[in-house]
């Protein structure tokens, strides 16, 4: 059956141009026809991403400020989060349009990311930031996973599922104030007894608001194991961090 698999492979190669006239893959943001080298956003909107990397000191000690854990060693992100711009198109298509493929293929440039600035890497496991099954059941992935997959695939540490997670369906953060998003979330993480045998973890998130989800998980994580040193993941950052 191999020469029948190879058979379909060159039809599909030269059926790939018909196909992408008749239904040309369009920027998630602008809907302009992208380039076979600029996979989800067209050139013209990439480069409207506010990279995180030209402010990167400033933005990091306000995160370092927001979450107010000394556990937290290292931080990690890529874009500044701006309404009505590209990064919120990209985060609302991979949250609640099913565009699962964008975040392992972020995760992955969140990672390179990583690499680039020269980190040591401390983390013995990647812990996506969970959210309740019930959540999951209709979304049908957690977007934070998937963004864990993709960092973990350049900088070769496993993610790890079973450590955290959600024991409350938490209602939507979105119109929170900082204070309602705290008081929303505080409580709602369970940790397995297994993170005492770690010294060093990740936690990655697809956004981070006001660093509540992530201070909650903090704390939780350090009832369980008070010497856990921590690492940020984040795919975005918003202005208010």
């Amino acid at each position: 059956m191999s020469w029948f698999y190879a058979l379909f492979g060159q039809i599909i190669f030269f059926l790939k141009p018909l196909i992408h006239l008749l239904y040309p893959d369009l920027c998630i943001h602008c809907k302009r026809e992208l380039t076979a080298k600029s996979p989800y956003l067209c050139y013209t909107c990439l480069m409207d991403l506010e990279l995180i990397k030209w402010q990167r000191k400033q933005t990091y000690n306000q995160v370092f400020q927001a979450i107010q854990s000394t556990s937290v060693v290292q931080i990690c992100a890529l874009y500044r989060f701006r309404d009505s711009a590209p990064i919120q198109t990209l985060l609302h298509e991979l949250k609640y349009r099913h565009n699962s493929r964008l975040g392992a293929y972020f995760g992955t440039v969140l990672g390179l990311q990583f690499q680039e600035e020269n980190a040591t890497v401390f983390a013995q496991a990647l812990i996506p930031v969970p959210i309740h099954p019930r959540k999951r059941f209709d979304r049908g992935y957690n977007q934070s996973e998937l963004i864990a997959n993709g960092v973990s695939r350049i900088i070769c540490v496993p993610v790890k599922t079973n450590l955290i997670k959600k024991a409350f369906n938490t209602k939507t953060q979105t119109k929170l104030s900082k204070k309602g998003r705290a008081q929303n979330i505080r409580g709602s993480f369970r940790i397995s007894d297994d993170i005492v045998n770690y010294q060093a973890v990740a936690i990655v998130d697809d956004v981070i608001t006001t660093g509540a989800t992530i201070n909650a998980i903090c704390e939780a994580l350090l009832e369980k194991n008070a010497n856990l040193q921590i690492t940020i993941f984040s795919l975005a950052l918003a202005q208010s961090v």
